[in-house]
């Protein structure tokens, strides 16, 4: 899958040396990786070539916008430097609760003549003024037939917070060669079984997206401003601990299970994340109203928020489907490719942004 968002800058997308970089922006820090295309006994494949991650100071990024240029810029030359990276031309992530993806059919012409056509589709779906949206349409298979037109996604978002990080990222000496949906980039690297009807959530810090697709074919995309900063900041407040104790109590007994019991840390866990559980429910059930004959199968779950303990199976049992923690690094030929063996640190250097940033534009 190619799904992405008009470069703003008409540059190749792949380095001198073959490699395909994808840069995540976070809350907490800057990843990238660095993958190339290749061939795995007759089928096409990606390998990784670099992983490398450093952290932000806090609220550098805020709900996807870069809110402290200087910061990001200052951390992307760190992050360079650090994972030895020597490419420049990168694939940028954007994830904003502004985001807007629908459902659109296009007439079946020319890729130019849809561009030009597209603002004329979109002015009745997107509640901002088309000079201040950047807008795009990715095709989601061929033309109907009797004239019915290309099924496929309109995607629209705020221009200037898109600006804004593009100018943090170039003011680091690199070149954004795509701008691409984080959403899209989690699908890439967490979707499971191909033909499977499989819901995607990806947790943040602040926020937390769901991508629901049949068949590789996303049906529904939402982007939901809460992550999980605000379980460790409401188990702070809630169990008189401070921050850090929090975090680690989110990490290890998270919202509980049969080896850890139903302890009083657990039940708070479980009541402060419940709005995301209703959202992610939300769409499911959206989804499912719309799509008896395909229902959906599995969940993935990714993202620094997905591996608390017994998330997992609690959602298993409210949708009624298995569902995992899955590593971005699944679908990588070399996936421990650290020479110091440290498989560990490769993974957590790893997101599902990152890494599915790099895959759309080396697939």
């Amino acid at each position: 899958m190619k799904h992405r968002v008009n470069s703003i800058n008409k540059v190749g997308l792949v380095n001198s040396d073959g490699h395909v970089i994808g840069l995540d922006l976070g809350a907490t820090a800057v990843r990238a990786a660095a993958l190339a295309p290749g061939l795995h006994e007759g089928r096409p494949s990606v390998s990784v070539h670099g992983l490398g991650a450093v952290p932000l100071p806090p609220g550098s990024v805020t709900c996807g916008a870069v809110t402290n240029p200087g910061a990001v810029t200052a951390a992307i030359r760190q992050l360079w430097a650090t994972a030895k990276l020597k490419d420049t031309k990168v694939v940028l992530g954007i994830a904003s609760q502004q985001v807007v993806v629908r459902d659109l059919t296009m007439p079946d012409m020319p890729a130019e003549q849809i561009r030009a056509a597209l603002p004329f589709q979109a002015r009745d779906v997107i509640a901002l003024p088309l000079e201040q949206a950047l807008i795009d349409f990715c095709p989601l298979g061929p033309a109907g037939p009797n004239g019915t037109g290309i099924p496929g996604l309109l995607i629209a978002m705020p221009r200037k917070p898109v600006i804004t990080a593009v100018e943090a990222v170039e003011k680091a000496g690199l070149q954004v060669a795509r701008v691409d949906l984080a959403a899209f980039a989690a699908l890439r690297s967490t979707a499971g079984d191909p033909g499977a009807v499989e819901m995607v959530v990806d947790i943040g810090a602040q926020l937390s997206t769901v991508v629901i697709h049949r068949a590789g074919a996303p049906k529904v995309v939402r982007i939901i401003a809460q992550g999980s900063d605000a379980v460790t900041e409401g188990l702070a407040d809630r169990g008189s601990m401070p921050v850090e104790e929090a975090e680690a109590a989110k990490r290890t007994i998270g919202v509980g299970d049969a080896s850890t019991g139903d302890s009083s840390i657990a039940r708070i866990v479980r009541d402060l994340v419940r709005p995301l559980m209703s959202e992610v429910r939300g769409s499911a059930q959206f989804y499912n109203s719309t799509n008896a004959d395909a229902p959906i199968g599995r969940i993935a779950l990714t993202g620094g928020g997905a591996a608390m303990p017994g998330l997992a199976n609690s959602l298993a049992e409210q949708h009624g489907v298995p569902a995992s923690v899955v590593t971005p690094m699944q679908h990588i030929r070399n996936r421990f490719f650290g020479q110091g063996g440290d498989a560990e640190g490769d993974e957590n250097a790893a997101t599902a942004v990152s890494i599915g940033l790099a895959m759309g534009a080396a697939a």
